[in-house]
């Protein structure tokens, strides 16, 4: 038996130093992540979901003694983190680090992958792509990225002007999604016009019906901003676009939420 098991959490692990714990505060602030080059992922699932997958290098594990005592296996083991590493902490020093209305017992750091921001764009083979078009709301990202996810779709394109996927409530809302599907930063009208063999299509009030529509096997799928909807600039692009009809003609929201939108959108495509 590994003799390391025998011993309690704060043997083990060394206490949440002030140099650690005002990183990870850092972390909050999109240009200290870009900076450095890491995230912050906090809770039970979404930390023990990520660290399993093995989506990104993990960098600090910082947790309360009884999640450390709960999961030292899995942390020596399978997740494979060194005891340096790893962090035991109060809640009270929970609350100063967490970025959310709420902490958790468990938060962890982990390195972004090296193409992420800015990556150029080949020639994308036949399948089902989204494009985000300045998508504003951290909360509807995290989940646009968990419902394409769900569908099988690997790999999101967004605008520069999109929220950042590493904003904490992004990580937050994707539920243990994220690693999971590709998330590129680059120019959507670019992307689209260097690959015409893929239509684009394009999510607007007016539009071809949905549900009655011929849809294309491959696409990339363009969604808008919460407030603006697609740019100009994408519109004049786009081979066909849809809409999503309301039940009644008259008595109806102005629109749909886009992470909504877009998994109504997803189904449909995916049926």
């Amino acid at each position: 038996m590994n003799k390391t098991k025998n011993h309690r959490s704060e043997g083990l692990f060394g206490h949440l130093s002030k140099t650690r714990k005002s990183m990870i505060k850092a972390l909050d602030q999109p240009k200290r992540r870009k900076k450095e080059r890491m995230f912050v992922v906090e809770g039970r699932k979404n930390v023990s979901d990520i660290l399993s997958n093995g989506s990104f290098l993990p960098v600090w594990l910082v947790a309360s003694e009884r999640f450390l005592e709960e999961h030292r296996e899995d942390i020596l083991d399978t997740w494979g983190l060194h005891p340096d590493s790893v962090s035991v902490s109060t809640q009270s020093e929970m609350d100063e680090c967490t970025s959310l209305s709420t902490s958790s017992e468990v938060l962890a750091v982990f390195r972004m992958p090296q193409l992420n921001y800015g990556q150029a764009d080949g020639i994308l083979e036949d399948g089902l792509y989204l494009a985000l078009d300045g998508v504003q709301d951290p909360g509807n990202l995290g989940t646009i990225l968990r419902t394409a996810h769900w569908f099988g779709i690997r790999k999101i394109f967004a605008s520069v002007n999109t929220v950042d996927v590493y904003n904490p409530k992004t990580v937050q809302s994707t539920m243990g999604s994220l690693g999971q599907v590709e998330v590129i930063y680059t120019d959507i009208p670019t992307l689209i016009s260097n690959n015409p063999h893929i239509p684009a299509v394009g999510l607007q009030l007016q539009g071809e019906n949905l549900f009655n529509a011929d849809l294309p096997s491959s696409a990339i799928i363009c969604m808008g901003s919460e407030g603006n909807g697609l740019s100009e600039d994408v519109k004049k692009l786009l081979s066909n676009s849809y809409t999503i009809p309301p039940a009644h003609p008259v008595h109806h929201p102005e629109s749909l939420n886009v992470a909504v939108a877009t998994a109504i959108t997803l189904a449909a495509f995916c049926r």
